[in-house]
């Protein structure tokens, strides 16, 4: 079949996209299945083991913990129950919702908090209880709307340019213990190669799942292999094990420490209209203008993700949720709707916690950064230069990066809706039309950023 052939197939399902909201919906007869629902399914599993990996490793470092299993341990825990989530409300009750997953942009923060003395129950206990609150009274999508042709793409554009280069660092910090200088320059070359080919000959869709299998075809052919350490299993679901054995650090569940959460959690949650905005952005971009049923609904999917925070939390996981990026991504770049493939990654999940053995292979380096380079970050680069198509949007844009990158992320997009807002950035053909309801609240939400941003610093 020809790829414009199979483009029309895959729109038509987009605009026809039609499944019961909170209601049962079965699969093949609600929703229908194709075989490009597995590579969106793949790249999240892939990258949520390598995020959760990342979040237990910092808190590991910060608090000292020194329980050799509590990395891999926390992540089949959070895999897993990342899956059960996924399955039970994207796959069968509300396939409008996107997937909980992992607020990667909150990494490089673990260590302040741990340093503050931050406990992270409480912590993500308060996460989610402000994301309910947001969530019930719909005010997810209000916070989308506020951010116009430039910050949008600015956030896309950062985020892009902040993942690339954090996994370059990571593949040449692994090429540098194991001596192999030129496999990185080779992974590099070849996986640029295979984009460029794949991209010219439609199959774009392709990417990550050859990615994968190139990244582990060259590392073999240096004689490097996989580490295969992670012994099949169920998850641990005590809470009295995880937080007074492996975190050792008791529940911590007082008001002194909650109130020490508190500036760390508004940041996290001012977090999470970024991560949408990216996805429902890319969504846009990519799908047919009719299939408005395709694209997330950011309510729906902040009330699960701030439950699965909350559960996540308190059973002894390290991560703080967020929207499953890893797995939205691509999943509009190869243009599918939400509910068959989110049933595919959330088995894909529960599977690899279970058997053990798919973790060590996904959190191998040269696999785990080729496919995020390629299959997640590139991607983000190529919609969000597509975005902006204004010099004012441009200027907005380059605010929104800069202030992301010597600042930080929530910081720079803030910047950038202020200046795109209340005029500091003008377009010459004043398309840009906000109420002044929507200007308040830009300004009280750089008020509540920055506030949090100076209190998390100075903790």
């Amino acid at each position: 079949m020809k790829g414009n052939q199979r483009q029309e197939i895959l729109n038509k399902e987009l605009i026809n996209y039609n499944p019961k909201r909170w209601r049962f919906n079965m699969p093949f007869k609600d929703y229908r299945f194709k075989i490009e629902d597995t590579v969106p399914a793949l790249s999240g599993a892939i990258g949520k083991v390598s995020l959760v990996a990342a979040f237990a490793m910092a808190w590991a470092a910060g608090l000292s913990i020194a329980d050799p299993t509590f990395v891999a341990e926390n992540v089949r825990l959070e895999i897993v129950i990342a899956g059960l989530f996924t399955v039970l409300f994207c796959g069968f009750f509300n396939p409008y919702a996107g997937p909980p997953g992992t607020l990667a942009p909150l990494i490089p923060v673990v260590s302040v908090m741990a340093l503050a003395g931050v406990h992270p129950l409480p912590l993500g206990i308060l996460i989610g209880a402000i994301g309910l609150l947001i969530s019930l009274f719909k005010f997810f999508c209000r916070l989308i709307r506020i951010n116009g042709e430039g910050t949008k793409g600015g956030i896309i554009l950062l985020f892009g340019i902040l993942g690339i280069i954090s996994s370059l660092e990571g593949l040449q910090n692994w090429a540098d213990e194991a001596q192999a200088a030129s496999l990185f320059v080779l992974l590099l070359v070849a996986g640029l190669a295979l984009y460029l080919l794949l991209t010219r000959l439609g199959l774009k869709w392709l990417v990550i799942p050859a990615c994968a299998v190139l990244a582990l075809l060259l590392a073999a052919a240096f004689g490097l292999f996989p580490f295969f350490k992670t012994e099949p299993g169920l998850p641990i679901l005590s809470p009295d094990v995880w937080w007074n054995q492996k975190w050792g650090i008791g529940f911590g569940l007082n008001m002194q420490n909650f109130i020490k959460a508190v500036p760390y959690a508004l940041l996290a949650v001012v977090m999470w209209p970024m991560d949408a905005l990216a996805i429902t952005t890319i969504q846009e971009k990519c799908y047919p203008p009719e299939a408005k049923n395709a694209v997330i609904c950011l309510d729906s999917t902040y009330t699960i993700v701030s439950l699965r925070n909350i559960v996540g939390t308190v059973l002894g996981g390290s991560q703080i949720a967020a929207v499953w990026r890893s797995f939205m991504i691509p999943l509009g770049i190869v243009k599918r709707p939400v509910g068959a493939s989110a049933l595919v990654l959330g088995l894909l999940g529960i599977a690899f916690g279970l058997f053990g053995f798919p973790i060590d292979v996904a959190i191998f380096p040269p696999l785990l950064w080729l496919v995020l380079i390629f299959g997640v970050y590139v991607p983000l680069i190529e919609v969000g230069l597509s975005t902006i198509k204004t010099p004012a949007s441009a200027q907005t844009a380059a605010i929104c990066v800069i202030g992301g990158v010597a600042i930080n992320p929530v910081v720079g997009w803030i910047f950038a809706a202020l200046a795109e807002n209340f005029g500091i950035i003008r377009d010459p053909g004043g398309s840009r039309q906000i109420s002044k309801n929507d200007k308040l609240i830009t300004g009280v939400l750089a008020v509540a950023v920055i506030m949090a941003f100076i209190f998390s610093n100075a903790a």
